[in-house]
């Protein structure tokens, strides 16, 4: 029941954000009011995310006496982070930040901007709408069949990443691996990295299908969430098409603000929005120094952009073999760079990190790992291309099948794809943050 006011607080929050600048004309004021908005927000994100780990350093500082029997009978070391918090905080933020951006829009009612917030398919990790995604749809949407076909296509297609695949994955080898990393032989445990690369994407872009397929079913047109990743040539490419929606949040609400290409040093707003972007995931230093090296690496792609421009080096060659091998090439570092850069993400803390690469260059023998692994890692790959292919095709074949038969080849799938998970699934991964 808190949580479901700590939700409806967001709404109101930003619903009386808006309302009240609003009410007035000067712009120093404006801005006044919504910095103390934002304000709120970031205590209410550092409180549920942060209060935990920071009794657990007070603790061990206090190391006995009053006012560690205090920590130890307040409960603050029992805070749960709310699901969905970060998400939909960031999505009322938006409604806000904007408006204060173009006041000339209409303010809405509380309960369109609660709804908007609260949205249930987005409401526990995304995609991350913005106004003009969602609230025009609420007076204007309608179901039709070609929102059905698609919509049961996205779903199956989420089902499948997460229940047969992600699952797996997670059982077999990646959980047991990054828990206890000595006890896998040092191929294991190059075969855990390259799992997880392919666990978070199968689970986050399967609950994100899942979220948009649903929605279509509404008559909710979502924005996408991921574009084929791992198909990026470069880290830029790779943020352009990973978690799609909080990659322009970050860009619009942060990066642009703190000065973008414009003002200041673009590297190092650059590094800045995306260290930030580490510590929202956690607060750990594994997230920080994950999202230390997404922000340098970004800098030095930019940088190495603008040297090839000034100079015009390295000229895309016109030979199709050249081109291709360098594209296969640029593939390869991409693809390396974010999956090495995981371990960080997926670790319990700094150590464990340095236990799994640890781990890669021990020699003695440890567990092997099953060989349908290699086969899941591929296939993740494969959907890279495919995936987008068997989708239209999927949907357009459903689209010219009668009703009956629509729904039979959709239940049995759905039941087929069931039978190929455990029982019971584990909770999405993003589900923590």
């Amino acid at each position: 029941m808190e949580y479901l006011l700590l939700l409806m607080l967001v709404a109101f929050l930003n619903w009386g954000c808006v309302k009240w600048m609003d009410c007035l004309q000067n712009q120093t004021q404006r801005r006044i009011v919504l910095a103390k908005n934002i304000i709120l927000h970031v205590l209410i994100l550092a409180f549920f995310k942060y209060a935990e780990p920071l009794f657990l350093w007070l603790n061990d500082m206090m190391g006995g006496g009053p006012l560690h029997r205090w920590l130890a009978e307040s409960g603050m070391g029992d805070v749960v982070l709310p699901a969905g918090l970060s998400f939909y905080t960031f999505q009322g933020l938006s409604y806000a930040i904007d408006h204060f951006r173009a006041p000339e829009r209409s303010a809405r009612s509380f309960s369109e901007v609660l709804a908007y917030v609260s949205f249930f398919p987005t409401l526990l990790a995304g995609p991350i709408m913005r106004e003009q995604d969602f609230l025009p749809q609420l007076a204007a949407r309608q179901e039709s069949r070609r929102d059905f076909n698609e919509g049961m296509a996205l779903i199956l297609s989420g089902l499948f990443k997460k229940v047969a695949l992600s699952t797996f994955l997670s059982e077999q080898l990646v959980d047991p691996f990054f828990q206890d990393p000595e006890n896998f032989s040092s191929q294991a445990a190059l075969v855990g990295i390259y799992a997880y690369s392919i666990q978070i994407y199968l689970d986050f872009s399967g609950y994100s299908d899942l979220a948009i397929g649903i929605g279509r079913l509404m008559g909710f047109r979502l924005p996408p969430n991921f574009d084929s990743p791992y198909r990026a040539l470069s880290l830029q490419d790779f943020w352009h098409r990973w978690h799609i929606s909080l990659s322009r949040w970050l860009r619009d609400y942060l990066y642009i603000p703190l000065g973008g290409s414009r003002r200041g040093n673009r590297y190092v707003n650059l590094t800045v929005t995306m260290v930030i972007g580490g510590i929202w995931h956690g607060s750990g230093l594994n997230f920080l120094i994950w999202g230390f090296f997404h922000g340098l690496g970004l800098a030095v792609v930019h940088a190495y952009g603008q040297i090839k421009a000034k100079y015009q080096l390295l000229r895309h060659p016109e030979n199709p073999w050249v081109k291709g091998i360098l594209s296969i090439i640029s593939w390869f570092l991409t693809f390396h760079f974010v999956t090495v850069l995981w371990v960080f993400f997926r670790a319990k803390d700094f150590d464990g990190a340095c236990r799994v690469f640890q781990a890669v260059t021990q020699t003695q023998e440890g567990m092997a790992y099953p060989i349908q692994v290699l086969l899941i890692i591929a296939l993740g790959l494969g959907m890279q291309w495919l995936g987008p292919v068997c989708y239209r095709a999927f949907s357009g074949i459903q689209a010219r099948l009668p009703w009956p038969l629509q729904a039979i080849i959709v239940g049995l799938l759905g039941g087929i794809i069931l039978n190929l998970g455990p029982e019971g699934v584990l909770p999405f991964i993003y589900f923590s943050f």
